[in-house]
C-alpha cells in the first residue's frame, strides 16, 4: 500500500472537468463548488481556459504551488499518464473514477490497472479507485464524487466497493437521520483496499460508527485482525454481495456441500465481532443501534408488545440469541397488574393489548425500565385501527431520554401507517426495525463482547505440524486410508484399528487380527461417496461375510465407476451405533482454514446443523461451536439421557483446527461420522483431500 489517503485535503484538482451538462467531470466539478468546501479547486482540461467562473488548467503540472488531492475522469487510456503528471507534482492522493480497467476483465484492462499501481508505488501516492464514485468529507464540505445526495456532517464512515450501493445507501439514510463523517467508494481497490480504509476510520476521530459494502475481501486473515481491533472502538457494520466459488466447487466433501458461500465469511465476522446485516434496511437500523446506543450489560431484556403473535416471535428470536427473559420483580408485577387491563400480561413478554394508547406503553416502559434485573427492552406494535403510533413512539423517546443508559430497540410492524413514528424513533437516536427477530438480535449485538483473550495451548506445536507437512509433501487428491491415519495419529485423533486388504484371501486375515464384527468399504482415491456406488458393507461376523463384502464391494465400484483406481478393500473394527456428528473443515479462498462442528452420519445434510469458524479454535471457542448448535441438547442430555462427552468432541474439533492450521495443503476434510459417548469418541470414517 502507498501511503496513506489525505482525509482531509487543503486543495483538490479535477482532471476532466468539463461545462458540457451530460458529463461526470460536469457534476463532479458542480459537487466542488456548491458543497461548501473551503480549499483550493483546479479544473483541469486543455480545451478550457475557465469553468463554472474558476481559472482552468490544461494539465496538472501547470497548477501553481501544492495540490495535496487530484480526482481523475478521463478515459481509461489516458490514466496512466495522467497518473504519472500527478506522481511528478508530488499529489499525496489520486481519486481514479474513470473505468475501464480490471473489471472489464480484458488483458488491456488489467495492464493499465497494473500500470496504475506502479505509478502510485513509484512516487508513494495512494490511489482510491479505479472505478469508484468518489470520496466525500461532510466535515469540509467535500464532495469529490458525482453522488446527488449531499450528507450533513455526522459520525458514520460508509466503505463501499460499489459506487452505485453508495449512491442507494446516502439517499436512503438521509430520511433516517443518519450523517456521515466520511464517504469513500473503493472501486477496484487496486492500492487503498477495505484494510487501508479502516485504519483510516481508526484514526478519524469524527468517525463513531463504520458502515462496509463488499463485494470480496482481498487478504481474508489481515482483514479479520484489522477490523478485530478497530471494531473494539468502532463499531463495523457489513452487508456483503457476492459469493465465493467455495460453494459451488466444494461438493467432493459433507463439509463443503455445507459451508455453501458464506460459512468463511460468517465465521470471519464471528472472529472479528463485524456485525452482519442481511438488507439494506437492516444496515441502516444497525448502524442507527450502535452509534446511539449503550451497551447491554446482561443478557436480561424484557418485551413490551400489544400483540401476541410479535410477543412470541421476540421470545423464539431471544432464545436463539442466547438472552434471558428477566424475571420481573414483584413490585414491577404488582404495578403492571394496578395499570394494565386484566386482560393484561404482567409477565415479560408484558402485553399490553391491542386497543393500547400512548399511556399504557408509558407505564409499561416506566415499571419496565426500573426493574433491576432488566438491562435492555425491545418495544413491539402493530398499527391496529385504534393504535396512536406517533404518541406510542413519543413515548419512546420520553423514556429513553430519562434513561440513557438502557438500550431500547423498537419494532413498529407495517408500512405507510408507522413511518411517520418510525421518523421520530430514528430522529432521537432510536433504532426502528422491520421485525420483532430483527429488535432482539440488535439487543444482542449491543451485548458487551468479552474481551478475554483465548491462548491457543498448540500454538507452539511445530515439530508435529513440520511432521504433517513432510507426511502430505507430494501428494494430491484424496489422501489414503493409511495416509490419513498416519496424519490423525500425528494429533491423538482416535480412530477405529483399520487396514487395507488387496484380496479376499487377506482381507479374511485381517478381519481375525483386528476383531469380529468389522466394516468393509472400498479404497479408491477417485470414489469419494462410497455408499452411493455400492462400496461400503457393514457388521460382518464371519469370515464368509468377509469374503462375500471384498468381492461385492470390487464388482460394484468396478461397475459404477467404470476406470476408477480400486487399491482393495479397507477392514475396519465395526463400532456399534451412537451419537454422531460430524467434524470438518475446508480452506475458504479469502479466509483460509475454517473449522466445521454440526450434527452427523445420515442427519448431516438433512438438517445442515452446523456451525464454522476460522481455525484455529481454542478450547472455549471449539465449547461455543458446540452449544450454538441446535442439537446441544442432545450433547448436553435431554430426555433423562445423561450427557454425552462434550469435552472428547471439543478437544476433537481443536485437534482438526490445528491440523487445518498447520497442513494448508488440505482443501477439505470430513470426520463423519464422529461416534460420542457418555465417555470417549471414536472417528468411524475419515475423508481428506489435498490441493
Amino acid at each position: 500500500m502507498s501511503q496513506m489517503f489525505t482525509l482531509e485535503p487543503t486543495s483538490v484538482a479535477l482532471i476532466g472537468a468539463s461545462g458540457e451538462e451530460k458529463k461526470l467531470g460536469h457534476y463532479i466539478l458542480k459537487n466542488l463548488l456548491e458543497s461548501g468546501f473551503k480549499g483550493k479547486i483546479f479544473p483541469v482540461n486543455p480545451k478550457h481556459d475557465e469553468l463554472m467562473g474558476v481559472p482552468c488548467f490544461h494539465s496538472v503540472t501547470e497548477i501553481p504551488g501544492t495540490v495535496e488531492m487530484v480526482v481523475i475522469v478521463t478515459p481509461a487510456a489516458t490514466v496512466p499518464a495522467l497518473a504519472e503528471e500527478c506522481g511528478k507534482k508530488k499529489v499525496k492522493t489520486i481519486v481514479v473514477i474513470s473505468a475501464g480497467f480490471g473489471e472489464t476483465g480484458t488483458k488491456e484492462g488489467h495492464a493499465a490497472e497494473e500500470a496504475l499501481k506502479k505509478t502510485c508505488e513509484k512516487y508513494d501516492m495512494s490511489m482510491v479507485g479505479p472505478n469508484c464514485l468518489g470520496v466525500l468529507r461532510p466535515k469540509i464540505g467535500l464532495n469529490a464524487s458525482f453522488a446527488a445526495t449531499p450528507s450533513k456532517a455526522g459520525d458514520i464512515a460508509l466503505l463501499s466497493q460499489s459506487g452505485a450501493m453508495a449512491v442507494a445507501l446516502l439517499d436512503a439514510a438521509a430520511p433516517q437521520h443518519l450523517h456521515f463523517s466520511f464517504v469513500a467508494s473503493i472501486g477496484n481497490k487496486t492500492d487503498l483496499d477495505e484494510v487501508s480504509f479502516l485504519e483510516v476510520c481508526e484514526k478519524d476521530k469524527e468517525t463513531k460508527v463504520i458502515g462496509l459494502y463488499l463485494e470480496s475481501i482481498k487478504n481474508g486473515r489481515t482483514f479479520v485482525e484489522t477490523a478485530k481491533r478497530i471494531g473494539m472502538k468502532k463499531p463495523i457494520v457489513l452487508i456483503k454481495a457476492g459469493v465465493s466459488a467455495r460453494g459451488a466447487k466444494a461438493v467432493s466433501s459433507h463439509t463443503g456441500a455445507l459451508a455453501g458461500s458464506t460459512a468463511g465469511l460468517d465465521a470471519a465476522c464471528e472472529a472479528a465481532g463485524i456485525h452482519r446485516a442481511g438488507t439494506t434496511q437492516e444496515f441502516l437500523a444497525l448502524l442507527t443501534l450502535l452509534r446511539s446506543s449503550p451497551p447491554l450489560l446482561s443478557r436480561n431484556i424484557a418485551i413490551i408488545t400489544n400483540a401476541g403473535g410479535p410477543g412470541v416471535l421476540a421470545t423464539d428470536a431471544s432464545e436463539s440469541a442466547s438472552l434471558s427473559l428477566a424475571q420481573l420483580s414483584d413490585k414491577t408485577v404488582a404495578t403492571l397488574k394496578a395499570a394494565l387491563p386484566p386482560a393484561a400480561s404482567a409477565a415479560n413478554p408484558v402485553d399490553v393489548l391491542g386497543d393500547a394508547l400512548g399511556d399504557r406503553y408509558k407505564v409499561a416502559l416506566t415499571a419496565v425500565a426500573d426493574d433491576p434485573e432488566v438491562d435492555g427492552i425491545a418495544v413491539l406494535l402493530t398499527p391496529q385501527v385504534m393504535t396512536p403510533c406517533t404518541e406510542v413512539a413519543r413515548a419512546i423517546v420520553a423514556a429513553k431520554k430519562t434513561r440513557s443508559m438502557l438500550p431500547i430497540t423498537t419494532s413498529f410492524m407495517g408500512g405507510a401507517q408507522v413511518e411517520e413514528a418510525r421518523s421520530i424513533l430514528r430522529q432521537n437516536g432510536i433504532a426502528s426495525f422491520e421485525t420483532p427477530e430483527e429488535a432482539v438480535r440488535g439487543l444482542k449485538l449491543l451485548l458487551k463482547p468479552d474481551d478475554e483473550q483465548e491462548e491457543d495451548d498448540d500454538a507452539t506445536g511445530d515439530d508435529r505440524a513440520s511432521a504433517a507437512r513432510q507426511l502430505l509433501k507430494g501428494r494430491t487428491g484424496l489422501v489414503s486410508e493409511e495416509i490419513a491415519a498416519e496424519l490423525f495419529a500425528l494429533y491423538d485423533l482416535p480412530i477405529p484399528e483399520q487396514a487395507v486388504a488387496t484380496s479376499a484371501k487377506e482381507a479374511q486375515q485381517l478381519a481375525e487380527k483386528i476383531g469380529y464384527p468389522v466394516i468393509a468399504k472400498v479404497s479408491s482415491p477417485d470414489i469419494l461417496h462410497k455408499t452411493d456406488v455400492g462400496g461400503i458393507r457393514t457388521n460382518l461376523k464371519t469370515s464368509d461375510d468377509v469374503k462375500k463384502a471384498y468381492d461385492d464391494i470390487v464388482k460394484a465400484c468396478t461397475k459404477n465407476v467404470p476406470g476408477a483406481a480400486i487399491r482393495g478393500v479397507l477392514l475396519q473394527q465395526f463400532l456399534p451405533i451412537g451419537n454422531e456428528f460430524i467434524v470438518g473443515g475446508l480452506s475458504d479462498p479469502s479466509f483460509g482454514p475454517i473449522v466445521m462442528a454440526g450434527l452427523g452420519g445420515i442427519y448431516t445434510e438433512l438438517f445442515k446443523d452446523t456451525c464454522f469458524r476460522l481455525a484455529p479454535v481454542g478450547e472455549k471457542e471449539s465449547y461455543d461451536m458446540l452449544m450454538n448448535l441446535k442439537s446441544w441438547k442432545l450433547l448436553s442430555g435431554m430426555r433423562g439421557k445423561g450427557a454425552l462427552d462434550i469435552d472428547a468432541l471439543a478437544d476433537v474439533i481443536r485437534k482438526v483446527s490445528r491440523m487445518l492450521a498447520d497442513c494448508p495443503r488440505i482443501v477439505e476434510i470430513d470426520l463423519n461420522p464422529v461416534l460420542v459417548g457418555n465417555t470417549g469418541v471414536v472417528v468411524a470414517d475419515t475423508k481428506v483431500v489435498l490441493g
